[in-house]
């Protein structure tokens, strides 16, 4: 069986599209598990079309198995739900329509209140952490949106639906954040985001550069937000979106961009190579050019959604 991560596609269809068509085409080859480490939903202009394909899919549809983890949007849907449920507006939670939810909002307001609360229920049930059997340099996988949580097990005991500090700290925490509470001195404050024994994967806070992920060696942590959640509202210049895939001792890490291109991919086993053209050559043939060119339209649409 193949394994495949990725983080924070926030609503942006096109990627999501791509990299499911891209896991289809390699599933003639194997059984595909495909980990969605949080912030599905939100910001982007079709993220109600993406999860319900991905409500589906881990209900039987398709053959790319998905395994969903929550993040912090997931959170704050979840608490938008539950305001409704007590007769409240399902808008009614601020943070989560000023962090994009209104998109969300919009579409299952179009509704009867019975999907909304299907949504809930299964988000409220997503872990908040996953951990892998497999090893990097003799570290076990630990999938987690934000930051490791204090006590691990293995199946996950921690619940969107549990909402209490753990899951917070889960799904919010992140370095630069104690900068504006300490200032100079965040510097030499430890922050926990990973965890020792394990190498890390986490998303959360967008990667701004020409690889679309970060390393830290000091914590072994893996940041794989390629800024989806900033290219959904104008800032075209976050392009690059981390695919990993989980192979015998070492990731391999593919680079997509929103006009269904894979543009560079890398090997990681603590260190970072990057890989040669004809070995991306192999990787490109499972690309579905049936969307190929459409990252203007896009543009335009989300333009025009956010002028108005």
């Amino acid at each position: 069986m193949k394994k495949f991560i990725i983080s924070d596609l926030h609503g942006n269809g096109e990627i999501y599209n791509t990299i499911i068509s891209y896991l289809e085409n390699l599933s003639n080859d194997d059984d595909i598990t495909l980990y969605i480490n949080g912030d599905l939903i939100d910001r982007g202009l079709d993220t109600f079309y993406m999860l319900n394909d991905v409500y589906e899919r881990c209900h039987g549809k398709g053959n790319i198995k998905i395994n969903y983890l929550g993040g912090n949007h997931e959170l704050m849907f979840y608490h938008a739900c539950k305001s409704k449920k007590r007769g409240k507006p399902l808008g009614n939670h601020s943070d989560w329509i000023r962090n994009g939810g209104w998109i969300l909002k919009e579409e299952l307001n179009l509704l009867e209140d019975e999907i909304t609360y299907k949504f809930q229920d299964f988000i409220g049930n997503l872990k908040i952490y996953e951990v892998l059997a497999d090893k990097i340099k003799e570290n076990q996988i630990l999938l987690v949106h934000a930051a490791a949580p204090r006590i691990i097990k293995s199946p996950c005991d921690l619940f969107i639906k549990d909402d209490n500090y753990e899951v917070e700290k889960a799904v919010w925490k992140r370095e630069d954040s104690l900068v504006d509470i300490f200032g100079p001195l965040a510097s030499v404050i430890p922050v926990d985001i990973g965890k020792k024994g394990y190498l890390t994967i986490i998303g959360h806070t967008p990667i701004k550069n020409q690889r679309g992920f970060i390393y830290n060696k000091q914590q072994n942590y893996l940041n794989i937000d390629g800024g989806c959640a900033a290219y959904a509202i104008r800032h075209f210049d976050y392009n690059h979106v981390p695919l990993v895939e989980v192979n015998n001792g070492y990731l391999t890490i593919l680079i997509f961009n929103h006009n269904n291109e894979i543009i560079d991919g890398y090997y990681f086993d603590g260190s970072i190579l990057k890989m040669e053209e004809e070995q991306l050559k192999e990787k490109r043939q499972y690309i579905n050019h049936s969307y190929d060119n459409c990252e203007e339209d896009k543009k335009k649409l989300i333009l025009s959604k956010y002028s108005k």
